[in-house]
């Protein structure tokens, strides 16, 4: 299914807001401290070289054409900002790949409240550096091959450096991304195709990566950001939804909004997913922010908003009577594909592997404590029907 390419880059935005949470931060020093220091070595370097450059031509041409430097210096700064902010990224990926691993297992921990089976610490980070940095070889290999049909292209006005931009889009969008899929053992192979099927997004992402490495002192935050925010794109997009799962936990996923019902307590809790609180935790998030985004809701996602009212009832005390506005965009919306399996086993909580008699247990369980005529709500009583139906059928 394509994606908008604008949510690739919220998924970047996100990632900027991510690493400057507590708990992340720790991990984010070293792959800020390699970046900083990458790119200041490539920036002194390069001023150095133009300098005895200009001073070179500035002895051998006549003194009428000192002017030139005042052209030369723009062409300089607009290369450097092109070149070395894009050869100067793989090099700082390359040496802080083992730490952008981290990074993004301890993003996934953050966004899911799950770790992954096999937990990374720093000494495993150092221990696993030789095979990370193998793999990040093969990739540069990967965008070196790749780039040659579009170096070709570059002799094509306009449409080479429109292929060539959307090239160095593609690239970035694979480096960033390897990171979460990598600590779940995917294969390149695999990546790229989950990336191919989301296309418009992962250039969306790389895009705006590329476009912030070129904004001076932004771009040394470029790569724990990049890192973060992909690995946000591959929980709520690529990965699927059987990472929703849960033992006494029921997870309910909309655009925006995503919720989780405990079945021992009842309680809901949950995740914005988008807009400007995207990544806080709904209990986070002030009630007059939740209902400005349940109108926002209210014209263009009526799932959305759905859910929202939902947890407004039951955790705010929020009563919402039925709104014309929602009325209106439910009978202009267009139909909503069918549930997969993978989503009906999340709704309900239960794993891969269950059978139809647990499946009617668990839908029974959860039927009783959220029907509306126990306080519960059509909504969540309707997509727990529809997920007992996906997976009986």
């Amino acid at each position: 299914m394509e994606t908008n390419p604008l949510s690739g880059a919220g998924y970047l935005l996100q990632g900027i807001r991510l690493i400057a949470r507590p708990g992340l931060r720790r991990f984010v020093v070293i792959p800020l401290t390699v970046n900083i220091l990458i790119f200041s070595a490539a920036i002194a370097l390069g001023v150095r070289l133009f300098e005895q450059f200009l001073a070179t031509l500035d002895a051998r041409l006549p003194s009428w054409l000192g002017w030139l430097d005042w052209i030369l210096w723009p062409l300089f700064v607009l290369v450097l900002l092109v070149v070395v902010f894009n050869l100067f990224a793989l090099a700082a990926n390359l040496i802080a790949s083992p730490f952008n691993s981290l990074l993004a297992e301890k993003v996934e921990q953050m966004l899911t409240g799950r770790p992954l089976d096999q937990g990374s610490t720093f000494a495993s980070v150092i221990a696993e550096s030789l095979p990370t940095l193998i793999d990040e070889i093969k990739k540069l290999l990967y965008a070196t091959i790749l780039a040659i049909p579009f170096l070709l292209l570059l002799f094509v006005p306009v449409v080479g450096q429109i292929l060539w931009f959307l090239y160095i889009a593609w690239v970035l969008a694979v480096q960033y991304s390897d990171y979460p899929m990598g600590n779940h053992g995917m294969k390149f192979r695999e990546m790229r195709r989950r990336l191919g099927r989301q296309r418009g997004m992962s250039l969306g992402f790389g895009a705006s990566a590329a476009l912030l490495s070129m904004v001076p002192v932004v771009n040394f935050i470029l790569m724990p950001s990049a890192v973060a925010g992909a690995t946000a794109m591959w929980v709520r997009e690529l990965k699927g939804a059987n990472h929703y799962q849960g033992a006494t936990q029921s997870r309910v996923a909309t655009r925006c909004v995503l919720l989780v019902i405990d079945h021992l307590s009842g309680r809901i809790g949950g995740e914005v997913l988008a807009g400007p609180h995207a990544g806080r935790a709904l209990d986070q998030v002030p009630t007059e922010d939740l209902v400005e985004m349940l109108d926002a809701c209210y014209t263009n996602d009526p799932e959305s908003a759905e859910a929202l009212e939902v947890y407004l009832d039951r955790e705010r005390g929020r009563k919402t009577t039925e709104s014309p506005r929602r009325r209106h965009a439910e009978t202009a919306h267009t139909p909503i594909e069918r549930m997969q399996p993978e989503e009906a086993r999340a709704i309900l909580g239960i794993g891969p592997d269950a059978g139809a008699q647990e499946v009617r247990g668990a839908h029974r369980r959860l039927i009783q404590r959220l029907h509306p005529d126990r306080g519960g709500s059509d909504y969540l009583a309707a997509k727990i029907n529809e997920a007992k139906q996906v997976l009986l059928n």
